[in-house]
């Protein structure tokens, strides 16, 4: 039984990410709706991990998953990495999709009440505001980015 490559690993989680999301609007109503757009949120954040190990892999990076690291190492290699350039950009823009998911990330991890619409004493149960609109933005910005970075590895 052969390891599963870091890619197909990326491609697992962008998959249950889209799974999760498209339940999660099939179940809007209810109140899995949210807990299954909080598990495509998860599996976007996981995707984004195995991103920066692919490109770790790629380039030799031993840095682990965090992008400043990595950059650091980049930069003391005297290589520049479009990925890590662009998500470095987006991580200094506060409203980008980057800060955004990182955000939602945080709020499902930390159990934090600011996702959820006020819920009246008779709903103890929130939802969360958009329907999965901003959970869609960030799997195709994320899966824009993969498929982009496989593309410009693939060149050289």
């Amino acid at each position: 039984m052969s390891a599963a490559t870091p890619a197909s690993l990326t491609n697992q989680k962008l998959d249950s990410a889209r799974r999760f999301l498209r339940q999660s609007q099939e179940d809007a109503g209810s109140w899995l709706g949210a807990s299954l757009e909080g598990a495509a949120i998860f599996h976007l954040r996981s995707a984004l991990n195995g991103l920066l190990q692919e490109v770790g892999l790629a380039y030799q990076l031993t840095s682990g998953l965090q992008l400043d690291g990595l950059l650091k190492e980049a930069k003391d290699k005297d290589v520049v990495v479009p990925v890590l350039v662009e998500l470095h950009d987006l991580s200094l823009q506060s409203g980008s999709w980057l800060n955004q998911l990182e955000q939602a990330y945080l709020v499902q991890f930390e159990c934090r009440s600011s996702m959820f619409v006020k819920a009246n004493e008779a709903n103890l149960i929130g939802r969360g505001g958009d329907d999965g609109a901003s959970v869609n933005v960030f799997l195709s910005k994320l899966t824009e980015l993969v498929l982009r970075f496989r593309e410009e590895s693939s060149e050289y």
